[in-house]
């Protein structure tokens, strides 16, 4: 009897631990560190500062606007480049692909690109989105003990972020997708976090492929409310050129 009542309470104690650490409840405590209510509030956010590859630092600018427009400009080496999304279309200027005029986006590289658009972030709402989330249990990164949660998209994309289990915050994020058909392994780290009108912002961004580090963003200044005019996301029109004669 001893044993069983034993037994009984360990089981009582594993139950009462697991329900303390829902996925729910770990994006609540989450959600009330960055000042998800604050940020719902604000409607648009700007940012700007330098992409570092290499050698090679890279001035950006990056506008968001509720619920879902998200622009960015970068220059390099005398060559404007933009992506840009309104979260149903989107569209880009690339010269160092070749042209200096727009070029829409496909349905594919919206889709990849509107997990950053979401102005109130992918965990909010989660299941209104159609998103499916879970709480893998934790793990240990660079010694820190972390929540393991897993966000899977409708169309099988999956995102793995490690929240840390004391102070909340996102410590890096794993990301496995298709790119035209083809399984693509990614991961960010975030870091040097930072305030602004009681929002919390990671003011580096790490991104590695295959364990090697591909490039890093560091924010150099984070603004919300600022006047963000809705024609910045809508996609210039391609004017032809004329001939002599003046005929396109």
């Amino acid at each position: 009897m001893k044993k069983l009542l034993i037994s009984f309470m360990l089981s009582l104690s594993f139950l009462i631990t697991v329900s303390a650490q829902t996925v729910d409840e770990v994006l609540a405590e989450y959600f009330a560190v960055v000042g998800q209510e604050k940020l719902l509030t604000t409607n648009t956010f700007s940012t700007k500062g330098k992409i570092v590859q290499g050698q090679f630092e890279i001035p950006f600018t990056l506008q968001q606007k509720r619920p879902m427009n998200l622009r960015m400009d970068a220059e390099f080496q005398g060559m404007k480049i933009s992506h840009v999304t309104d979260g149903k279309t989107g569209w880009s200027i690339n010269p160092m692909m070749g042209s200096s005029d727009p070029q829409p986006m496909t349905e594919e590289e919206v889709d990849r690109m509107n997990i950053q658009a979401d102005y109130d972030g992918m965990f909010y709402n989660y299941q209104e989105k159609g998103y499916k989330v879970e709480l893998e249990g934790k793990e240990v990164v660079d010694d820190i003990e972390t929540y393991v949660i897993k966000l899977t998209k409708p169309n099988g994309d999956v995102i793995t972020s490690y929240i840390d289990a004391e102070n909340y915050v996102i410590l890096k994020s794993k990301s496995k997708i298709k790119v035209q058909g083809v399984d693509t392994d990614s991961e960010m780290i975030f870091s040097n976090y930072k305030y602004v009108n009681e929002i919390l912002n990671p003011f580096s961004i790490e991104t590695k492929m295959n364990g090697e580090t591909v490039m890093q963003m560091v924010l150099e200044e984070v603004t919300y409310d600022v006047e963000v005019s809705d024609s910045s996301f809508i996609m210039p029109e391609v004017i032809a050129p004329t001939d002599s004669t003046g005929s396109q």
